[in-house]
């Protein structure tokens, strides 16, 4: 079985939109006779289907539209319906989902256009529509909704003919992607779909409430989601996070080049865009990300049927052709998926099988055996699938197109041999996919399989793609259930409170950026390492921080104003000597006024430490609060060098010491922190004990926008915050 049980916490009867989204009636608001008319085709679709439940004609006519009797008003109806599909146009949403309201009706399914993506007034209408919805207890769907397909009870509000039901839910943004995704599993698979959900523009219910239901649907094995903007990504990502654990989220997300487009106040700003922060949010809440369209269907497919493979486990290719086992073999290695390595028992009895000059390890090469007889393909997986070492098969080549090439005589025995692999492999519990250059073809051994729902693949890309989301499923930790979020860490109690001195003093002054000195303070009290400073106001204040330290000396200009002090000139590095230090403090200084020009405020003195030694590596650590995911840690190559080495990688806030440990692996200078040719390895307790340390200092405070610490020197020792930013939220 694909699925553990899903999650009994909810009786789905008890569900907030049960009602909604299984309605036992449903009034049409707007119904015609008109066959061209909306409210005319929903009543034929809702016959074709078969729904039981009572349907509700409603139009001020009167009359009857297909033997049904049509009512004037919702008030005049003989019951309350569970739902309302509302077909008038976007003027009279108000009135008609107050009256739903009066009436007890449990949710509006409002298909007209013109709200909120229709500029000011459609926004001020969009507005009243919720506003009835909520003093009627009525949930909205949509507007501008494609509508709902409630398959296995016969609920057609999308008006979608010939789809077979199954198990795949579609949660979507466009209605143009609902109807091609319906369209191609319908065409191309023995699955079908199960419910299908417009959000349109979510002003009630978005998809996080949506995912909710469907993660509890046993109709539904696999949600597959398009989206385009989140209501609330957050909240999305929480649900995703429980249901993924169960059942397969897969999401397209549309609109991915308008990321980033942020103004950057800070290196974390410049290289946290918008799209790489969901992303990360996806992988935590494990959530299956497509980019290619042609991949979602055999994704949906393979995860909502075929099991994962289990942990510690490789995949095993099977080919009748050397060039696409290799690869195939290529794909996987570049993908980071394990190769099984068969035992010698089962190269054993491959060499016994194939012969001599088959290739026996991992690709297995057929050599030319299945030609004569395509059953050898059995024979040799069940060979594979006995190996503990393989957790699952990609079969590769031209299976399924035996008769159709070499003789119509090897038909029977390609056919029983694809019924005998999908049960071979269903009894092991191992996935299997298939990948043949005869998808397209009339094939009764591929019919064969897809019955049995083991995904058929024309490309190999794909095919493989298949397998290595199977494999990774099985990888996540503790089983299928991913880790996130973790319990919010209570920051100390000192800092909140010194926190929210900081930043009452500050507003009062109207300032949103705080002084390295006031930042340092604040990273300090959250738990950070920062080397001692000392702020001089003035030349004498120069010359005697000098005296007190040996060494070469950093000199920083103080500035609420600059947060990139090496733009604005306003460092000084190297400096040896009281002389040499006031003429730094004067060049600096002078170069920071420059920049900010007349009328600027005045610089607040500069920042002396003592230099810090040649670190094995920088690296830059941000928080920051993304206006739908809430905050969000970036971990990156640090130093002046940020945006155009681009080496950063992101997590939604809270995290744990593994989940940061990860960061620290996916980054491309990872060497540099492990020891690159013969140098000590960096202290990774202690930065990821600083990395924790800007986390809290974001999460203590909700007036804080972004912490950053570029850059952060690391040593075999430890770490060091040498530069250090905090800009505070605008006040709304």
């Amino acid at each position: 079985m694909s699925n553990p049980s899903k999650d009994p916490r909810s009786d789905l009867a008890d569900h907030g939109l049960h009602r909604v989204l299984r309605p036992a009636s449903v009034a049409v608001v707007g119904a015609s006779s008109d066959p061209t008319k909306r409210g005319h085709q929903v009543l034929v679709a809702l016959e074709e289907a078969g729904y039981a439940g009572e349907v509700f004609p409603v139009n001020p006519r009167g009359g009857a539209i297909r033997g049904l009797p049509v009512h004037a008003s919702l008030e005049e109806l003989p019951g309350t319906p569970d739902l309302a599909l509302v077909c008038t146009p976007a003027a009279t949403a108000p009135e008609v989902v107050a009256a739903c309201g009066r009436k007890g009706v449990a949710g509006a399914v409002i298909l007209a256009v013109g709200f909120r993506e229709a500029g000011p007034e459609g926004m001020d209408l969009e507005a009243r529509t919720l506003a009835a919805a909520r003093a009627g207890g009525v949930r909205l769907v949509g507007p501008n909704t494609s509508g709902i397909l409630n398959l296995p009870m016969g609920l057609n509000l999308i008006g979608a003919r010939g789809v077979r039901p199954g198990s795949l839910s579609l949660l979507v943004q466009s209605g143009n992607m609902a109807l091609a995704l319906m369209n191609e599993v319908t065409r191309r698979s023995a699955d079908g779909i199960a419910l299908a959900i417009g959000v349109g523009n979510q002003a009630d219910l978005g998809f996080a409430e949506y995912l909710d239901f469907l993660g509890d649907d046993d109709a539904t094995r696999a949600v597959v989601v398009y989206v385009e903007a989140f209501h609330d990504g957050r909240a999305f990502l929480e649900v995703a996070a429980r249901v993924s654990s169960t059942t397969p989220v897969l999401v397209v997300k549309g609109g991915r080049s308008g990321a980033g487009k942020e103004a950057a106040r800070s290196h974390t700003g410049a290289v946290a865009g918008e799209y790489e922060r969901l992303q990360a949010g996806f992988r935590q809440a494990g959530i299956v990300e497509v980019v290619r369209t042609d991949e979602l269907l055999h994704l949906a497919e393979m995860l909502a049927h075929q099991p994962p493979v289990e942990a510690g486990r490789g995949v095993a290719i099977l080919s009748d052709g050397g060039g696409q086992g290799t690869l195939a073999a290529d794909r996987f290695e570049e993908a980071g998926v394990l190769l099984a390595r068969p035992g010698a028992a089962t190269r054993d009895g491959l060499r016994a099988l194939l012969g001599s000059a088959a290739a026996v390890g991992n690709p297995v090469d057929l050599a030319g055996a299945a030609d004569a007889d395509p059953e050898v393909f059995l024979r040799a997986l069940a060979i594979l699938a006995d190996d503990p070492e393989v957790g699952g098969v990609v079969l590769v080549g031209l299976f399924g197109g035996y008769g159709l090439r070499f003789s119509e005589e090897l038909t029977p025995g390609e056919r029983a041999a694809a019924e005998a692999m999908a049960d071979l492999m269903r009894d092991v519990s191992k996935p299997l996919v298939v990948h043949s250059m005869y998808a397209g073809a009339a094939s009764p051994s591929l019919d064969r399989l897809r019955e049995a729902r083991v995904p058929v693949v024309e490309s190999l890309e794909v095919a493989c793609r298949c397998l290595e989301e199977a494999w990774r499923r099985g990888r996540r930790p503790d089983g299928p259930a991913p880790s996130w979020p973790p319990p919010r860490e209570d920051p100390p109690s000192g800092l909140v409170v010194t926190a929210t001195e900081r930043v009452e003093a500050l507003r009062t002054e109207g300032r949103t950026t705080l002084t390295e000195p006031e930042a340092r303070e604040l990273l300090a009290a959250a738990g950070a390492t920062l080397p001692p400073a000392v702020l001089c106001l003035d030349e004498e204040a120069v010359r005697h921080a000098v005296t007190q330290r040996t060494g070469p000396l950093a000199l920083k200009v103080v500035s609420s104003r600059i947060p990139h002090k090496t733009e604005a000139g306003g460092v000084a590095l190297g400096v040896e000597g009281p002389e040499a230090a006031v003429e730094a403090y004067r060049r600096i200084t002078g170069a920071a006024r420059a920049f900010l020009g007349e009328g600027g405020d005045p610089v607040d003195g500069v920042l002396v430490s003592s230099m810090m030694p040649p670190p094995l590596a920088e690296l830059l650590v941000g928080a920051s609060r993304d206006p739908d995911l809430g905050p969000v840690l970036t971990v990156g190559a640090g130093g002046i060098w940020v945006e155009i080495l681009a080496d950063v990688t992101h997590r939604v806030l809270p995290v744990t010491r593994a989940d940061i440990e990860t960061m620290l692996d996916e980054l491309r200078i990872r060497p540099l922190l492990e020891g690159a040719r013969g140098r000590p390895p960096a202290a990774r307790e202690r930065i990821v004990d600083e990395i924790q340390a800007v986390a809290r200092c974001l999460l203590a405070h909700p007036a804080l926008a972004e912490v950053e610490i570029n850059p952060l020197f690391v040593y075999p020792d430890g770490a060091r915050a040498v530069d250090a930013r905090i800009f505070l939220e605008e006040e709304a």
